[in-house]
């Protein structure tokens, strides 16, 4: 057991640091929020001093306690308070949005319930790398409520992931009362239909926090099943700086005011002669020391400097193998004509051998989704991978896509490379926060302390008549989200050279798969091949008019081009392959060259990649267009099932042909 004055004084350093960088807050010299955990020290404390170097948390809003506890340092906790780049963060993350990955500290998180199920893929990772430890996840009594956190519970249940959920349960979502918004029993409760271990427990005595987490930990590392322990404790100032904290009962303020950890703590230890007056003293003293030290450490810090306000967006994706040269390649040493081997291969294949070859090289990578194995996912792209890499690698996932993507940020974050799967792009709505809000930000508000090499695979798109909830194409809505990469290969070739690419980046991707392709055919290169990621391919050349579009709608563009050219008109098609990067120079050039562009695309027209890219290229080469820039897009309605109906929404040939024509009459 750690020494109690030790304990003590890591109570005395959350709790000095707390009141002082609230004050500091109040002052109006710490940007943004703050988030008082004063009050709740038992709980960072007990838990945090029952764990090894190695073993992880994930934290929440209200963190600074438990980065404390994990072995913090104090000085660099409160520079990314006040936004100086010597923080943790290089005050990209602030209060909210810390990390320490040094001390096994994983992120505080901004968004309620946003990190369980981050933990819970952080536990996969340490036990698919068969690491002796655990994750600790902290949330609060709001979180409880979260479908982040029932999905999450469910999963670490179902393969016994070495995780423990930590429930700081101060009484209040915010201002309101958590028994006016919670059934049940208890929030720990909630852990019998999952068939785990389940407590509830004094919060606010270190030492009661101390032993229910050295036996939860006991029980976790034997494989017993993760554990829920729900700490009752009390926060002593309101929500957040702005709050007055007016809603509260004082009489019930006061009665906790006599529960106050640190005070308890202390009385404990003079009752049972385990230390003195004069050692409480020493310890303040000492606390406050290193707290004065680093306040006016801090305060000598210059600003940030704003060009780091671009830094970290992504990481760097590793050199792509030598691509394979096209078929008429002359090979400038040896000056000779290298004839390449092609074979036609289904979209779905090319996809599929992608992600076989980066499975047979490496262990980390695994497929993740629904029905993705026995099934071979809906659309039959892992058809056969169970057979060949065993249920330990292909596993098939409650219908939970918040919990399906997170626990793949949590699995890439712990050190493995999972490949996830969507059942259709319209589902992406329910794992949306885990994408953008976790997934696409990390590597940016941890400064680069973490990577989320997740490849998250979905298909998209209509004409099949499926209706409004399974035919939307979403992809120009994630291309608006820094930090994700969305890729939309058209070709057989593209689809596994591009996939390629994705699996071997550090990036989060969003792999978008037309339904309409999987079953095209096209050739594929049988020598290894990876294709740059944000490079446009001009898949038809022309003089008259460019066009423009991905995936599925570059099917459509060619075949309305053939028809063009009837008439004389020779339209140049360009697949951009990419959203995010987006190739915006290909398509400038390609426009000025034949000086009239039409913008292809299977999304609503509103606010859409037509609106982006026609912005982008009257930026760059204004003066060279002489015709209208003009868009054919799916109509802003959702898509219906019937065929005529759904005809008459979406993109086809004949509208883009009658678009082409509406713009170059505009030339005379």
């Amino acid at each position: 057991m750690p020494q109690p004055l030790h304990i003590l004084e890591q109570m005395l350093t959350i709790r000095i640091f707390e009141t002082v960088m609230e004050e500091e807050s109040k002052a109006g010299r710490l940007p943004g929020t703050f988030h008082s955990s004063a009050g709740q020290e038992a709980v960072a404390v007990g838990c945090c001093a029952s764990l090894t170097h190695d073993d992880l948390i994930v934290s929440t809003h209200r963190g600074h306690g438990h980065f404390i506890g994990k072995g913090g340092d104090v000085f660099k906790i409160m520079a990314e308070l006040y936004g100086k780049e010597a923080g943790y963060s290089g005050g990209k993350g602030g209060t909210q949005h810390l990390a320490g990955v040094d001390v096994g500290f994983m992120g505080s998180n901004g968004i309620t319930g946003g990190g369980i199920p981050i933990a819970t893929g952080l536990a996969m990772a340490l036990l698919r790398k068969e690491r002796p430890n655990v994750v600790v996840s902290f949330f609060g009594d709001g979180a409880a409520n979260q479908g982040s956190f029932h999905e999450s519970l469910n999963m670490a249940a179902i393969w016994k992931l070495p995780v423990i959920f930590v429930c700081e349960n101060n009484g209040w979502a915010m201002s309101t009362p958590v028994n006016a918004v919670t059934a049940g029993p208890s929030i720990a409760h909630r852990g019998e239909a999952y068939g785990i271990l389940y407590k509830t427990i004094d919060g606010n005595d270190v030492e009661a926090v101390l032993d229910h987490m050295r036996g939860a930990l006991t029980m976790v590392m034997h494989g017993e099943a993760p554990a829920l322990l729900e700490c009752r404790t009390w926060r002593l100032k309101g929500h957040s700086r702005a709050d007055q904290n007016l809603y509260r009962d004082k009489m019930t303020e006061g009665d906790w005011a006599k529960r106050d950890p640190i005070a308890r703590f202390k009385q404990k230890l003079l009752e049972k002669k385990r230390a003195t007056q004069a050692d409480f003293d020493r310890a303040e003293a000492r606390v406050r020391k290193r707290i004065d030290d680093a306040l006016q450490k801090c305060k000598e810090l210059p600003p940030a400097r704003p060009e780091t306000a671009f830094e970290k967006v992504y990481v760097t994706v590793p050199a792509a193998p030598t691509p394979v040269p096209s078929p008429t390649h002359v090979s400038r040493k040896h000056h000779a004509i290298v004839e390449l081997e092609f074979e036609n291969k289904p979209y779905w294949q090319a996809i599929q051998e992608a992600m076989c070859e980066a499975m047979d090289r490496d262990h980390k990578y695994f497929v993740f989704g629904e029905d993705v194995a026995e099934y071979g996912g809906c659309f039959k792209v892992t058809r056969g991978m169970l057979e060949r890499f065993g249920k330990e690698r292909i596993i098939n996932t409650p219908i939970s896509e918040e919990a399906i993507v997170g626990v793949c940020i949590g699995a890439a974050m712990g050190g493995l490379r999972p490949i996830g799967e969507i059942m259709f792009m319209d589902f992406v709505f329910l794992a949306l926060d885990q994408l953008a809000n976790h997934a696409a930000k990390f590597h940016y508000i941890y400064n680069g302390q973490v990577k989320v090499p997740i490849v998250i695979r979905m298909p998209m798109g209509g004409y099949r008549g499926y209706g409004a909830t399974h035919s939307q194409c979403l992809d120009t809505l994630l291309m608006k989200i820094p930090g994700l990469r969305v890729v939309t290969p058209w070709s057989p070739r593209d689809a596994k050279g591009l996939m390629k690419t994705c699996l071997m980046g550090d990036d989060p991707v969003i792999f978008v798969e037309h339904k309409a392709l999987y079953g095209t055919t096209g050739p594929v290169p049988k020598t290894e091949e990876a294709i740059p990621l944000g490079k446009a391919n001009i898949v038809r050349p022309g003089k008259d008019i460019t066009l423009c579009a991905n995936s599925y709608m570059v099917s459509l563009s060619l075949q309305a081009a053939e028809l063009l050219a009837k008439d004389g008109i020779d339209a140049e098609v360009i697949d951009l392959r990419c959203l995010a990067p987006l190739d915006r120079q290909t398509v400038a050039e390609s426009a000025a060259r034949t000086k009239a562009l039409v913008i292809v695309e299977e999304g609503h027209l509103t606010a859409g990649l037509g609106a982006e890219l026609s912005a982008s290229v009257q930026e760059r080469v204004y003066d060279y267009l002489d015709c209208p820039i003009l868009r054919v897009a799916a109509a802003d309605v959702p898509i219906p099932s019937a065929v005529e109906l759904e005809r008459a929404i979406l993109p086809n040939v004949e509208k883009i042909v009658a678009t082409v024509k509406q713009s170059l009459a505009a030339r005379g």
